[in-house]
């Protein structure tokens, strides 16, 4: 994703606007023209929120003092172990379903995470694989809360295929993505693993099924089978295929069937403050610091982008 530049404010706007559909009309020779089209009307702003991300660390006067196995430097292993973890809890909190928060002395400061960027409103449920999507009691696919609706992301980009994820499901998001951009693009596909299963199982037909597209076959004289699809290619779009254990993390869970597709040239990730590292003084109990950063999501329109829940 594009590193943008660093906000200047704890609330950062985009201007977002749209072209008129297309005119086959004509103009009468000789008449003149009599009313005139204000082209910022349809232009509208809506943003995102900064966050501030810290992780401390510290180790003891005895544990710099002691040999360790495999560690020359007990600090400096524990300052990088927080500064990896850190860029684990960027990449989860831009992957996450958060809407944004505005901060105070009590509550932190959040940015609004790709899931509720890609909301569309639709209610999550059962799928008959044409119909609406059923309403039921589980969650709802919030709209951002500050998007208008003719920028938020369409319900045909944002679906739920009820634990069967097929070809034509994933397809009908990139065509409606096509619909939307009015051109076939490349997309980064961030999946969750099972996704990333149904995608890889595509192709492979059972041997008793006669309904083939094609079959694959694998030299057996390189004792490898190959069963990986790093490209979904149609007419309306090409996806390149990213698993992901990062998508709706909650601690050691994450949503294991549940995947964005994403246009990345209308995300941009800005930091106001960059990861780094702080060394603190050591008062006599051992050598300590933090890690922080201060960082912002910002989505130049939620229409470009596309989102999967494949829960039954």
């Amino acid at each position: 994703m594009k590193k943008g530049q660093g906000p200047r404010g704890t609330y950062t706007e985009v201007l977002a606007d749209e072209l008129d559909a297309p005119s086959t009309a004509g103009q009468p020779e000789g008449k003149d023209i009599s009313q005139f089209a204000n082209k910022a009307v349809k232009r509208q702003r809506f943003g995102n929120n900064i966050q501030i991300a810290t992780r401390d660390f510290g180790v003891t006067d005895v544990q710099m003092l002691v040999d360790t196995a495999a560690v020359s430097n007990e600090y400096e292993y524990a300052k990088m172990k927080t500064l990896r973890e850190m860029k684990r809890d960027i990449e989860s909190t831009l992957c996450s379903n958060n809407e944004r928060q505005s901060g105070n002395g009590t509550d932190a400061w959040k940015t609004r995470g790709l899931f509720r960027w890609t909301g569309s409103g639709r209610a999550t449920g059962a799928d008959d694989g044409g119909s609406p999507n059923v309403v039921t009691s589980q969650m709802v696919r919030t709209k951002p809360d500050d998007v208008p609706s003719e920028y938020c992301t369409p319900a045909a980009q944002d679906i739920d295929a009820a634990g069967d994820l097929t070809e034509a499901k994933l397809n009908g998001v990139l065509q409606s993505l096509f619909e939307t951009h009015s051109a076939k693009k490349t997309y980064m596909g961030v999946f969750g693993p099972e996704v990333v299963e149904k995608i890889d199982n595509f192709t492979r037909i059972e041997g008793a099924t006669t309904a083939q597209r094609y079959t694959l076959n694998d030299d057996a004289t390189k004792k490898t089978i190959n069963l990986e699809v790093k490209v979904f290619n149609s007419s309306f779009g090409r996806v390149n295929v990213i698993p992901s254990v990062f998508l709706n993390r909650s601690g050691a869970t994450f949503d294991t069937d549940a995947g964005l597709i994403l246009d990345l040239s209308l995300l941009e990730l800005q930091y106001m403050e960059g990861l780094h590292a702080v060394n603190m003084d050591d008062e006599g109990g051992g050598p300590r610091g933090y890690a922080k950063t201060i960082y912002t999501l910002m989505c130049k329109s939620p229409k470009g982008l596309g989102a999967i829940d494949d829960g039954a």
